[in-house]
């Protein structure tokens, strides 16, 4: 069944045919040859943009194409999970008291000294070691 819109075209017949040359476009009712007037050959059809439901149709396209795209990302996000194998659980160590370590002891006083200066050996004394008891009195 032929369809009852009408057809553009152009003639390809270069040379031949005067409509070809003009690169004239043709009109041909809906239920006739899609053929040139003139010589007879048939044309090129033109596209007219989109039929009825042209854009309904690449609708559909896009959205399928978007379901797709999500049930393959879905589908990849699921199976990359379980294909990795889990390491097995990490028992952490027991604890053990805390030991508080004792503070260093502070450091000690230099001890008091307890024996008696040595006594300068000759005779000579200064007057330092004479405050000190240091000196001999009797020769």
């Amino acid at each position: 069944m032929a369809s009852m819109k009408s057809k553009s075209g152009k003639c390809s017949n270069f040379g031949n045919c005067a409509t070809a040359d003009a690169r004239a476009t043709v009109e041909v009712p809906g239920g006739r040859d899609f053929v040139c007037n003139e010589c007879g050959k048939p044309l090129l059809l033109i596209d007219a943009g989109p039929q009825g439901g042209g854009s309904k149709t690449l609708l559909v396209l896009g959205l399928l194409l978007a379901a797709l795209l999500v049930a393959g990302g879905a589908a990849w996000f699921l199976l990359a999970d379980t294909a990795a194998p889990t390491p097995p659980p990490v028992m952490p160590a027991p604890e053990t008291p805390a030991v508080i370590a004792p503070a260093p002891p502070a450091p000690a006083a230099p001890p008091p000294q307890t024996e008696a200066p040595t006594r300068p050996a000759h005779g000579h004394c200064s007057p330092a070691d004479e405050r000190a008891g240091l000196c001999r009195t009797t020769p």
